[in-house]
């Protein structure tokens, strides 16, 4: 689906269901093993399920990802981007530096730790390899398959650690919903599994994505820096950045429960639909001039990178304060400029995942 209003009425319908008990395919066993997306489809979070089974799941992230809660976060997630820029400081005068390793994937990796509770540099690493492995359609399915266990293992551990030693984190947090009986094993460890993903994946390309956008288009990079767009329009290009080029392409599949009826288009009962976020964003119903990155688009916030409905994405509002924040302090400390032509860049292999492999470039403080 690519237009706004079918993907809008989709996410809302009665008779469309987020859990695989209604793939017709994957219920009679046509779905292979090893089928790359069949982890992230079957494994029990609220990523698939409906009804009070969602609800049950959602609320205690919910609590731990309120907007007060968020921005509170703000002067912390403000410390590590100044870290790591402190670092970038430090490079050889015009060595290539690689934004997306070592900035846009370093600044949401480190603050979901932090929220976890993850404080051992080598587990960090470990959830960093496993992700990406997880995550590249070009992992063959053992090795998959074995990141899924691995990270899995390490959620583990993780949450022996914090019975032994409770702290002011999310992992304690959740422990105290699965003793009251909120929540099983399994859908703890689902929890926290999906949270890491999403925790830092989709932030990452979200970051990429605009530093290369704004790059590409130095007439809107130069009016964002030149106070036309006013003292802190870095919301606003946050928001161009999530409609033009969202950091997921794809929402993972709807169901059908039975037969539904939508855009003159009848989807059988038991069928699977995939809405595509970067059309949806493109969709020239809705925005004029859908093609075109302008930094202060009055209406970019009608994007669905965050979804629709009963499954938007929690943790919404951190991913938009890390990338305000990054970009802020990224672009109003140094001068940024391409090492090579960033259109000639490759585009992350990926499931999901929307973004290049790359962000090259020279840094100059300003």
């Amino acid at each position: 689906m690519t237009r706004r209003s079918v993907a809008d009425a989709l996410q809302t319908h009665p008779d469309v269901r987020k859990s695989p008990e209604y793939w017709q395919a994957y219920q009679d066993g046509l779905i292979p093993e090893h089928w790359p997306l069949l982890q992230f489809l079957t494994t029990p979070t609220m990523l698939i399920m409906d009804g009070a089974d969602h609800t049950r799941l959602r609320q205690p992230i919910q609590r731990a990802f309120t907007a007060r809660r968020v921005e509170a976060l703000r002067s912390r997630v403000e410390e590590v981007a100044r870290d790591l820029l402190d670092t970038l400081a430090l490079s050889e005068p015009g060595s290539v530096i690689d934004l997306r390793a070592t900035y846009a994937f370093q600044l949401p990796l480190t603050v979901i730790c932090e929220l976890y509770g993850v404080d051992d540099p080598e587990m960090r690493r470990q959830l960093a390899v496993d992700t990406g492995l997880l995550l590249s359609s070009a992992t063959p399915p053992e090795a998959r398959m074995g990141a899924q266990a691995s990270i899995f293992g390490t959620m583990s551990r993780l949450i022996g650690l914090r019975r032994a030693t409770p702290g002011p984190d999310l992992t304690t947090a959740l422990i105290g919903e699965f003793e009251d009986g909120a929540l099983s094993e399994e859908e703890l460890a689902g929890t926290l599994f999906l949270m890491l993903v999403a925790g830092h994946e989709t932030t990452q390309n979200l970051i990429s994505n605009v530093i290369t956008r704004l790059l590409e288009h130095p007439e809107q990079l130069a009016r964002l820096l030149d106070g036309s767009l006013g003292e802190n329009p870095f919301p606003g290009v946050v928001e161009e950045g999530l409609r033009y080029d969202p950091p997921a392409a794809g929402t993972m599949f709807l169901y059908a429960a039975r037969d539904v009826q939508i855009a003159g288009v009848t989807i059988r009962a038991g069928e699977p639909v995939l809405l595509h976020n970067a059309a949806l964003g493109r969709d020239d119903d809705v925005f004029p001039n859908p093609h075109a990155f302008i930094a202060d688009r009055a209406d970019a916030r009608g994007h669905r990178s965050f979804g629709h409905g009963p499954h938007h994405c929690l943790g919404a509002p951190l991913a938009r304060l890390e990338a305000q924040v990054a970009l802020r302090a990224l672009f109003e400390r140094f001068t940024v400029t391409a090492a090579e032509p960033l259109d000639t860049v490759g585009r992350v292999t990926s499931l999901s995942s929307n973004a290049p492999v790359r962000v090259p470039v020279y840094l100059r403080e300003r």
